[in-house]
């Protein structure tokens, strides 16, 4: 009979708070299984000293480095704001001294430094970590449970807990509340630290390490050796089972031959898309992935739906206008391949065939050096358009499923249909608007005063339907992760949204 060892983290304060920090210094949330096991560590320490330490408990700690990154069911917590404190540094002695020799005008407020305190909110008092035992059975559960209940805080020492170690079932553990975090292949996720084959190994040098940082030579005189960081874990990175899977994606950049930016005009950016699209059915064509339908190259790759089909899955093409800064150039500089959600392994096989190869130029773009593809992977352009956000707005016009006849109930009917036609289910609010919210883009408008084009170029067939720029607001404060294109023209580029701050 299968079950799961639960090793249980209850806060002890009537407002459950936690104050952890991750190893980049950003709060974390929840509590990496790394944290947990340095703290099972450091009670099993305290309670088991030296030869009893490895007959009892370093067989049961080193089980728990060894298996897979636990699921993680914490309480629902808020982020609140940060508040500063003033505590003091370590010069206080020169203080002293100077009140000694008489100057009583250096005061303890020159020996403060600012320290930025963030805390999370919990709306439950546990944290559950679930592991699989495949066998039902866990021989080192009594000594984990002694270490367990050993532990008292977690992150800061004002994050005080009681710990325990028990046995459940699966359907015990469905029933604890709280939400559940799993481990995910999506690099999108949140980045969690979990012990490795070493970690303990590790920490036993960095105690002993810290234990010796003052040093006397011969002579008397005392030297500092600084305690290095830990370094044996592995970041799993981690999502909630309630939130939206994430679309797998693939940035290049466009280069010249020389290496610096191509730039393409904003407003032609469905020819980039095309270029991309056509350079992608080449790639795909001659060794198609095994497994895939005979016409997957026409309707996934070349985004042409089956007569009759109720559910197209296909790659879309994103050109990215450079955003960020109100004095930002607009122009094209970078494209993006989006699948389906869960399709990555098609996408990695794509993104490896376009790597370094030149887009080929049509009649309509008549360029003389096309742009080189080089693939990136930390853009901070691009990741305005693929971090998790709770609010964002379109950067290029969604083209609605039709024609509003400048009427507002149907504007709302037909932008209710584009994000259903999208694959946008959370519960949102939204508004819209011809303009956008980013600086130097271009208006939803297809004429101006006098009748000229102007804004955006559109496919042909897209040429009767409304456009609206669209803001979405995710209810309850949801993070929905990017990439995000919504609306008709969602696959070349039109309807593309980024995050906004709010």
């Amino acid at each position: 009979m299968s079950g799961l060892l639960c090793l249980t983290l209850r806060f002890l304060d009537p407002v459950p708070q936690f104050h952890g920090q991750g190893a980049d210094g950003q709060p974390e949330w929840p509590p990496s299984p790394l944290r947990y096991f340095q703290a099972v560590v450091s009670a099993a320490a305290s309670r088991w000293r030296n030869s009893q330490f490895q007959e009892s408990a370093l067989p049961a700690l080193q089980w728990l480095e060894s298996i897979q990154p636990a699921v993680v069911t914490p309480p629902v917590a808020v982020r609140c704001l940060g508040y500063p404190m003033y505590v003091p540094n370590n010069s206080g002695d020169l203080m002293t001294a100077a009140w000694a020799r008489g100057d009583i005008g250096m005061g303890v407020e020159k020996f403060r430094v600012e320290k930025l305190v963030r805390t999370r909110h919990l709306y439950g008092d546990a944290v559950y970590y679930l592991f699989p035992l495949p066998e039902g059975v866990f021989p080192h559960l009594e000594v984990l449970r002694t270490a367990a209940r050993a532990v008292t805080h977690l992150g800061w020492g004002i994050d005080m807990v009681a710990g325990d170690a028990s046995i459940l079932s699966e359907q015990e553990a469905a029933e604890l509340p709280g939400e559940r975090w799993v481990p995910t292949s999506d690099p999108g996720g949140t980045p969690l630290r979990a012990p490795i084959v070493g970690t303990l190994d590790a920490l036993t040098s960095r105690h002993q390490a810290f234990l010796t940082r003052i040093q006397r030579d011969e002579s008397g005189k005392e030297s500092f050796h600084p305690v290095p960081p830990l370094t044996a874990f592995r970041v799993t990175h981690y999502r909630r089972t309630t939130d939206p899977l994430p679309r797998p994606f693939a940035v290049f950049e466009l280069r010249n031959d020389d290496e610096t930016f191509f730039t393409y005009p904003q407003n032609r950016l469905i020819h980039i898309a095309g270029m991309l699209r056509h350079l992608a059915i080449q790639a795909m064509r001659l060794t198609p992935p095994s497994g895939v339908d005979d016409d997957w190259l026409e309707t996934y790759v070349a985004g042409h739906a089956r007569p009759g089909a109720r559910e197209h899955r296909q790659f879309s093409y994103l050109p990215l206008p450079s955003i960020g800064h109100a004095h930002t150039d607009p122009s094209v500089r970078r494209v993006m391949i989006a699948g389906p959600p869960g399709d990555g392994a098609l996408l990695r096989q794509l993104a490896r065939r376009l790597e370094g190869r030149q887009l080929q130029p049509t009649a309509q773009t008549n360029l003389s050096h096309p742009p080189t593809l080089v693939r990136v992977h930390n853009d901070n352009i691009a990741r305005f358009y693929t971090q998790p956000a709770n609010a964002w707005t379109s950067v290029t016009p969604v083209i609605l499923p039709g024609h509003d006849d400048h009427k507002p109930e149907k504007t709302r009917a037909l932008i209710e249909k584009a994000l259903t036609q999208s694959g946008v289910d959370q519960p949102c609010s939204f508004e819209w608007s011809p303009f956008p919210h980013f600086p130097k883009m271009l208006s939803a408008h297809k004429y101006d005063r006098n009748k000229q084009p102007i804004g955006y170029i559109r496919p042909d067939h897209l040429l009767s339907q409304t456009a609206v720029h669209l803001t979405l607001r995710f209810n309850d404060g949801l993070m929905v992760p990017g990439p995000l294109a919504i609306g008709s023209g969602r696959h070349c580029g039109l309807g593309l949204l980024a995050s906004v701050l709010e």
